[in-house]
């Protein structure tokens, strides 16, 4: 049995508690939640936090009882409006989900967002993909970002999970393959099987800890045969075992699938396709583990293109500097800034120079936020995402550094779909 607990987070019985020290940059893993309003992405964050310890409860949007969506229109509306950050530690990592909306109307925050990852996590119905999330997939594909499915709602009525990954393959191509598998469908489902590992995972409502047995026979073909894909797409990520592999020599061992799983990943040879539902948060503890494992730290995912032309890595030695990706007025705290740290470690009291304007800001507090809680952190290093307070001369898509020299080039705003102007 895996308990929440074995993550090295407890249950949270009163404040949510969010304070984490700064992670080392290999250990950060940012993930934005993208897809079809209504797929359920706010929902897997949720569950997540929960799962992990992090939140008392599992948050739901339904009942405006979310501890991401609690912006009031949201609320009334019942999805997401701006993005929201939930930070969870799970055993020595900090994931870092950036949960987005999925409506067109607020597609440039979105988009924004997206700059801050180096993983789109695509959180889709298993009706299949709709127009936002090809849309988002695409956008994804264009900045680079390494991408993942999660197919959600598998315990929904005449749920198909066949059909579901034939609808992917259709729209996205042969590279998605299932990572995991349900184990029944409909009001059947009642687990999934780990591709991976070749193991059962079962998580019982109610309790504290996910049992993971050995596959049901009845379902060990189908696992093989998704096994089968998975190496035939990983072994593609070094030259001399792929060369092997498709002469028959050998066929890959778990260390060596482990071992080129996340290049396979990083390198987009492979996307991983997870199955599972939300609410009541199966499939939830494997696609924790699999994110800290296989999923890109902010090194992996390369360079950023400077305004200059030029291009830089994340770099933790690096001198202090980080990227404003979303700006938001909070009526208690004032201006926040969501900040990509690019480089070097940044402390409170620390002054930055814009690039923009020239002018210096100083960094009063760090926060990490999970919702509208805010909480005080000593330090952030390259890779990580934090909230700033009150920085008066800076706006979404500058960049702050010690020289004032360095500038990430921003994406363009989307044009507008209906552009009225107010007189």
């Amino acid at each position: 049995r895996l308990g929440r607990n074995d993550n090295g987070v407890g249950h949270s019985t009163g404040k949510l508690v969010v304070n984490m020290a700064a992670p080392a940059t290999e250990h950060v893993r940012n993930i934005v939640l993208v897809g079809q309003d209504g797929a359920g992405k706010t929902s897997l964050a949720e569950a997540m936090l929960h799962v992990s310890g992090r939140t008392p409860r599992m948050g739901t949007t339904h009942d405006g009882k979310s501890y991401l969506d609690y912006d009031e229109e949201e609320i009334r509306r019942k999805f997401t409006i701006g993005t929201s950050i939930a930070p969870i530690p799970y055993k020595d990592y900090k994931i870092n989900l950036l949960d987005t909306s999925g409506h067109p109307d607020f597609i440039g925050d979105t988009l924004a967002t997206m700059q801050a990852a180096e993983m789109a996590f695509v959180v889709d119905a298993v009706a299949g993909p709709q127009v936002m999330t090809t849309k988002l997939w695409r956008e994804a594909e264009d900045m680079r970002l390494s991408r993942a499915v999660f197919i959600n709602h598998i315990d929904r009525e005449n749920a198909d999970f066949d059909t579901a990954m034939a609808l992917l393959h259709a729209r996205f191509g042969s590279r998605l393959g299932p990572v995991t598998i349900p184990i029944g469908v409909d009001a059947d489902f009642k687990g999934v099987i780990d591709i991976i590992r070749m193991k059962a995972r079962y998580f019982d409502p109610g309790s504290d800890a996910e049992r993971i047995e050995d596959i049901p026979a009845d379902y060990l073909e189908t696992a093989q045969a998704a096994r089968d894909k998975l190496c035939d797409l990983v072994a593609e990520a070094d030259d001399e075992l792929m060369m092997k592999y498709l002469d028959g020599e050998e066929q890959l061992t778990q260390q060596e699938l482990e071992q080129l799983l996340d290049k396979a990943i990083a390198q987009e040879l492979f996307i991983p396709v997870f199955v599972g539902s939300t609410i009541i948060e199966q499939g939830i503890q494997g696609v924790m583990e699999d994110i800290a494992t296989y999923f890109p730290h902010p090194r992996h995912h390369g360079r950023f293109r400077l305004a200059n032309g030029e291009e830089t890595l994340v770099d933790e030695t690096g001198e202090p500097a980080g990227f404003v990706f979303k700006t938001v007025s909070d009526p208690f705290v004032g201006r926040l800034s969501f900040m990509k740290v690019i480089s070097g470690v940044l402390e409170p009291g620390m002054e930055l120079v814009n690039a923009r304007t020239g002018k210096k800001d100083r960094l009063g507090h760090l926060y990490v936020m999970m919702g509208k809680e805010t909480n005080d952190v000593k330090s952030a290093k390259a890779g990580d995402i934090i909230v700033v307070p009150k920085l008066t001369e800076t706006r979404t898509g500058d960049t702050l550094s010690k020289s004032g020299t360095v500038a990430i080039d921003p994406l363009p705003l989307p044009e507008p779909q209906y552009p009225v102007a107010i007189e």
